[in-house]
């Protein structure tokens, strides 16, 4: 090579190079302004990254201070071969999630029967439409400005809706926490979809695991939860696992379940308990006999499992539901079986032994459930039939749990609550009272959303108080409830309950917003306690 070709190729070198060096400087440039664009797009807390996958929230006019993460998937869909199977992790979504609606319930099992919520309390019911894939959770959370204001990470409600194991989900309107989260920017509210009637709850011969049900609310509710949930400014070591009705059941069942790991703090179950959870098909004829209906008969157990898994949702959602309406025999359910995993057939034998993780609880009933569960008719059903369905459903059998805890009192401790209120915008017909479910637009805050006409003063008053002792425990647990009236000076500290004690709060009753009594008189003497 020659010397004016050597000069050439050694300029032609360095002109490469700074080409180079200059494009490198243009490619980190431009990163470093995505990386602050980015950084900028999420300081407002609404892009969040999971387990499940980089979230996109959103914030609105109702609640501005509030960020709501809506139809988060926990798990995978649980179609084709994952039907009736326990929830699989899911899997981590390279695209970014938009949590910004409510995801469809689970399939539901339908009813033709009048209730006093097809004629009246519609808002108690599920919106929207339905899925098989439906295991999702929303969160409702402060904005980072409020979360910041406490200084440190905030206690979380986990809710298990109710539905009776056959029906029910998170789009249910007096059950929307926004307002609640918007008015106190001190905690946080999660809650979930979980698999019910066949879907959850299918007893099948070939199946190791009974209640898949179950499972999904312990992936939701305690599992992602707790992995996630500081992510969005929530405390994982202060997760209260909170339900109502079945939601309240699974609560109480929860620690038997899963006694050696329970992860949360503490449990509060609203009209639920253990005894009103299990039943016994140890024959699975529950589950042949459906598939019977939908094509599947006469085959061995893994073709028959096999056969129902193939079947359309809708179809085998139809088939049962039509089924159950004609009141043909044999009847068949499909709720939680006793497969002593999930759900066992002594819980006592398992506290005295020890199986029951030692977690503070607050439980307790209304004093009209009965009017949730009777056939509707304007004149009512008389008051006999009405405490009678009240003690059996739902009154005794939440007694009969207290008495157990209170057995060893000390390592279970329990604050027992009876709610009375009787509110013309909940119970618009006199016979209502304080029916099943009653309480929650007082807890949630939604009271004044809906129903005919305005809450009262003392409403608001009964509403605020139950919202800060639910408040207070999920702060502390183990502490137990407490509240302090910044307009009157009072102070109120929830004692624990004890058999034949004045240790029984009782809100809304007799124009005080609370006040203690004794349970025996008011409940457990009927229940032969």
């Amino acid at each position: 090579m020659n010397c004016f070709n050597s000069c050439k190729h050694e300029n032609l070198v360095k002109q490469l190079s700074y080409n180079t060096m200059f494009f490198q400087a243009l490619v980190v440039s431009g990163i470093l302004c995505l990386s602050h664009l980015a950084s900028a797009a999420s300081t407002d807390g609404l892009t969040v990254n999971t387990t499940s996958g980089q979230l996109q929230g959103f914030v609105n006019q109702t609640a501005p201070d509030v960020r709501q993460f809506l139809g988060i998937p926990y798990a995978q869909p649980p179609v084709g071969p994952l039907r009736f199977a326990p929830p699989q992790d899911p899997v981590s979504s390279q695209q970014l999630i938009n949590a910004t609606t409510l995801p469809n319930s689970c399939m539901q099992q339908f009813s033709n029967g009048s209730t006093i919520y097809t004629a009246y309390e519609r808002e108690f019911l599920i919106s929207g439409g339905q899925s098989e894939d439906c295991l999702y959770l929303s969160i409702w959370t402060p904005s980072l400005e409020g979360i910041d204001a406490k200084g440190s990470p905030l206690p979380v409600f986990l809710y298990i809706p109710g539905g009776g194991f056959t029906s029910g989900g998170q789009n249910s309107m007096y059950k929307i926490p926004d307002k609640w989260v918007q008015r106190t920017q001190s905690h946080i509210v999660v809650i979930m979809n979980y698999r019910v009637n066949v879907f959850g709850f299918p007893n099948a011969a070939a199946l190791s695991h009974q209640n898949p049900g179950l499972l999904d609310q312990r992936k939701a509710s305690v599992e992602w939860t707790s992995k996630n949930i500081a992510q969005f400014g929530g405390d994982p070591d202060r997760i209260t696992l909170w339900g109502q009705s079945a939601g309240g059941a699974s609560v109480a069942n929860y620690p038997y379940a899963f006694a050696d790991d329970p992860i949360v703090a503490g449990l509060i179950a609203d009209s639920g308990a253990t005894g009103i959870i299990a039943k016994s098909d140890p024959t699975h004829s529950n589950f042949s006999s459906l598939a019977g209906l939908v094509g599947c008969s006469n085959l061995n157990a893994s073709a028959e499992l096999n056969c129902v898994r193939n079947v359309n949702a809708t179809t085998l959602e139809s088939a049962l539901s039509n089924y159950v309406i004609s009141k043909k025999t044999p009847a068949i359910s499909f709720t939680p079986s006793d497969d002593n995993i999930t759900v066992f057939t002594n819980y006592t034998d398992r506290l005295v032994h020890g199986h029951l993780a030692q977690l503070p609880l607050i439980t307790g009933s209304n004093t009209n459930e009965g009017a949730g569960f009777v056939p509707f008719t304007p004149s009512g059903p008389g008051n006999a039939t009405l405490v009678n369905t009240t003690l059996s459903i739902i009154a005794c059998p939440v007694a009969r749990d207290v008495a157990r805890r209170d057995l060893d009192s000390t390592k279970y401790p329990t604050y027992r609550y009876l709610y009375t209120g009787n509110f013309s915008n909940i119970s618009p017909v006199s016979w209502f009272g304080a029916f099943h479910s009653a309480e929650l637009p007082l807890l949630f805050g939604t009271h004044d959303e809906y129903g005919p006409g305005n809450s009262t003063s003392f409403e608001y008053s009964v509403s605020q108080t139950m919202e800060a002792l639910w408040l207070s425990f999920a702060e502390n647990p183990a502490a137990g409830p407490k509240r302090f009236n910044s307009s009157d000076g009072g102070y109120f500290a929830w004692p624990q309950f004890k058999q034949n004690a004045s240790d029984l709060v009782v809100f809304a009753d007799g124009g005080k917003t609370l006040q203690l009594a004794t349970a025996g008189p008011r409940v457990d003497e009927f229940c032969g306690l």
